[in-house]
């Protein structure tokens, strides 16, 4: 939804600055559902898992396509339960590896799954929601999800050798989150993740409607400019998860990230309408490089944190409180634009601060080690 916005709420007579609201109902359904991912996992197979989540992400597209504010709202909610057991299923997998000291780039490449999604969202909605509409849109990407699914199907007697079919599913809720929660490491990991992951969002969600009604770009355009952020972000992936492996630290990785990210969301900030396309681009691919770049090595430090037996247990507790700062990132920044007059750019360069308070925690679980 966020690279047709502006279209979208034209048509239904809202501010587009409420899709941070349908993007915090997905993760919000995200954080409910990812606390029960370990247990999904013990029982289906990280492969029928992510399956699931598929098939439910397919079918919130085709809620969403009815076009309608209520059916937007159950689309998301639908749609975030399939997302928010993504991230356990595939941990789960790639813990099995043999252990590698390129783990963190290994997780990095697997995480370019979500800016490459964006690549294709930005350079694919704007143009098939111009000549057919954006309901449309959304029912060319529940194919295209389902197509996947059915791909998945393949590997899955190999990959899923290790399920249990009688394990308990909702046993692991609250052992997940306190398990990161009794954990200093884990703990502070994760509340830096709630911070980088707002900033993320905030970013992802509000640049096409940025750019058009502030910037004065067409939609388009505009579509193209968020696909260089996503671009820039799967190469950030490769590139932090490269540097954290060659620093032998992804919590020093993180922290330089931060560093680049407060630059990159203060250019962003700065952009006017006479700027030159490539020095606007610059600007967002800066930030794109850093805010979407970030998670894979997260991702290789929660594991590298947990016990081999635990691991999906500890990223479906990382990322509930991953998730909180998804869902109320965004829509503050909606609330803030809508009701306290705050400027898109004005909101730009304040997650600035927010990095800046991801940093910090970062500095502490350093300190735990």
């Amino acid at each position: 939804m966020t690279a047709v916005a502006p279209r979208a709420a034209a048509e239904l007579g809202i501010s587009p600055a409420l899709v941070g609201f349908h993007i915090s109902a997905v993760y919000f359904a995200a954080m409910l559902i990812s606390p029960v991912g370990g247990g999904l996992v013990r029982r289906l197979g990280a492969t029928r898992t992510s399956q699931l989540a598929l098939w439910l992400a397919a079918l919130g597209c085709l809620v969403s396509a009815i076009g309608t504010l209520w059916a937007l709202a159950l689309g998301a909610l639908v749609t975030g339960f399939g997302y928010g057991v993504t991230n356990p299923a595939a941990s789960h997998l790639l813990s099995r590896m043999p252990p590698t000291r390129h783990m963190n780039l290994v997780f990095s490449i697997k995480q370019c799954g979500v800016p490459i999604g964006g690549v294709l969202t930005g350079l694919m909605m704007p143009p098939v929601t111009l000549a057919l509409g954006w309901q449309a849109a959304l029912l060319v990407c529940s194919g295209l999800i389902l197509l996947l699914s059915v791909l998945l199907q393949k590997p899955r007697s190999s990959w899923d050798g290790d399920r249990v079919p009688g394990a308990a599913i909702l046993a692991s809720p609250f052992e997940s989150v306190r398990l990161v929660w009794s954990n200093g490491i884990l703990r502070w990991l994760a509340l830096s993740s709630l911070l980088y992951s707002a900033v993320q969002l905030s970013l992802t969600s509000f640049l096409v409607t940025y750019l058009v009604r502030e910037i004065g770009m067409e939609l388009v355009l505009a579509g193209t400019i968020l696909a260089v952020a996503n671009v820039a972000g799967a190469a950030g992936r490769l590139g932090w998860g490269w540097l954290a492996d060659r620093v032998r630290s992804g919590t020093l990785a993180l922290i330089l990230n931060g560093g680049f990210g407060i630059a990159g969301a203060l250019a962003t900030a700065a952009i006017a309408a006479d700027w030159p396309l490539w020095s606007i681009a610059a600007a967002v691919a800066l930030f794109g490089f850093c805010a979407v770049g970030w998670n894979g090595v997260f991702m290789a430090v929660i594991v590298r944190q947990s016990r081999p037996e635990a691991v999906a247990l500890a990223t479906g507790g990382s990322l509930t409180v991953t998730y909180v700062g998804i869902t109320t990132g965004p829509a503050l920044f909606a609330a803030l634009h809508d009701h306290a007059g705050m400027s898109y750019s004005s909101g730009f360069a304040l997650l600035g601060l927010v990095i800046a308070a991801g940093i910090g925690c970062l500095l502490i679980a350093r300190r735990y080690r």
